[in-house]
């Protein structure tokens, strides 16, 4: 078993599809704001913007879930003047690295390294 696909709610697909393509380096995979959706295929799991339904999926919130890097840091540098973070990446007692990136739509997801000792 593993996860599919994550579905994060916009208020603004093509705004979303700006900041997710600039987070995670690639363009979209499938999808647009005609068909209601936009889709990214990651490494392992499938990133799907859709719009919002009040009261059933909501933006502004933290989406409980992680993304992995190679080199927070490095991220964090390069998109700092750009996206908003929590604050520099910060060393975890679980042996990781990780800061908290904010979306177009107030949506919230974490950002780690984690070493090939975690």
């Amino acid at each position: 078993m593993r996860v599919h696909t994550v579905r994060i709610p916009s208020l603004d697909l093509s705004e979303s599809e700006d900041f997710y393509s600039l987070l995670f380096g690639i363009g979209k995979t499938f999808g647009d704001e005609t068909q209601g959706c936009i889709g990214f295929v990651l490494e392992n799991v499938s990133i799907l913007l859709e719009p919002i339904e009040a009261g059933e999926f909501d933006a502004g919130r933290y989406l409980g879930f992680s993304l992995e890097v190679p080199d927070v840091l490095s991220l964090y540098n390069r998109l700092n003047e750009v996206v908003r973070f929590s604050g520099p990446p910060q060393e975890q007692e679980w042996g990781g690295i990780m800061t908290h990136v904010t979306d177009s739509s107030g949506n919230t997801l974490s950002i780690v390294e984690v070493s090939s000792n975690t």
